[in-house]
């Protein structure tokens, strides 16, 4: 099996757990992670007030800088990227995944719900939380299909722990014990 390129750069709807899988690797396989989400927020604050005070093209066109630089960057070669959801959505960004590992961590509403209802801090979930879910991704589907050279199933019952394992064994690493777990034959 040919190891996929490195950095992974993990796509998906909001919500789907994408910066849970990726910090799960980090902590228990040793490969780092970079939230794209985190790095505009150490920059410009709040997501949600950067979204309201300069509009959405511009977030896009932050957005698309910052995953121009992270990929650029040979500190985040070995990384795992987890992108914001909509952010594949952008023609500024798609070319810059072409070449990459992308992962899709495919949900559904169900598997969603729990962290989305009554949701206030998200911009592009209002007014309702869990229709407008649904509308985004009916549109945004096979964007994230399309870009895809993996594609994880994320749909509840599974488990944080087992979506991280299903990637990190598609990257082709050895399989490992993972990081804090001592165990004797």
């Amino acid at each position: 099996m040919t190891r996929p390129a490195l950095p992974v750069v993990l796509i998906g709807p909001m919500a789907a757990g994408k910066s849970h899988v990726a910090q799960h690797l980090a902590e228990h396989y040793g490969l780092p992670h970079v939230d794209t989400d985190r790095v505009i927020e150490s920059r410009y604050g709040p997501i949600p007030r950067l979204f309201r005070a300069r509009g959405e093209a511009e977030f896009r066109r932050i957005e698309a800088q910052v995953v121009a630089e992270l990929l650029d960057d040979p500190d985040t070669v070995g990384c795992v990227i987890s992108l914001g959801g909509g952010a594949p959505m952008s023609p500024l960004v798609q070319p810059l995944l072409a070449g990459h590992t992308v992962a899709y961590l495919e949900v559904d509403l169900d598997t969603v719900r729990p962290r989305i209802k009554g949701n206030t801090t998200r911009p592009m979930l209002q007014p309702d939380p869990e229709a407008r879910w649904s509308q985004i991704m009916a549109e945004r589907r096979e964007t994230f299909e399309r870009l895809a050279t993996i594609r994880l199933d994320g749909a509840a019952p599974r488990t944080v722990a087992q979506i991280a394992r299903e990637l990190y064994l598609a990257l082709g690493e050895p399989i490992a014990q993972p990081r804090g777990k001592e165990h004797t034959a």
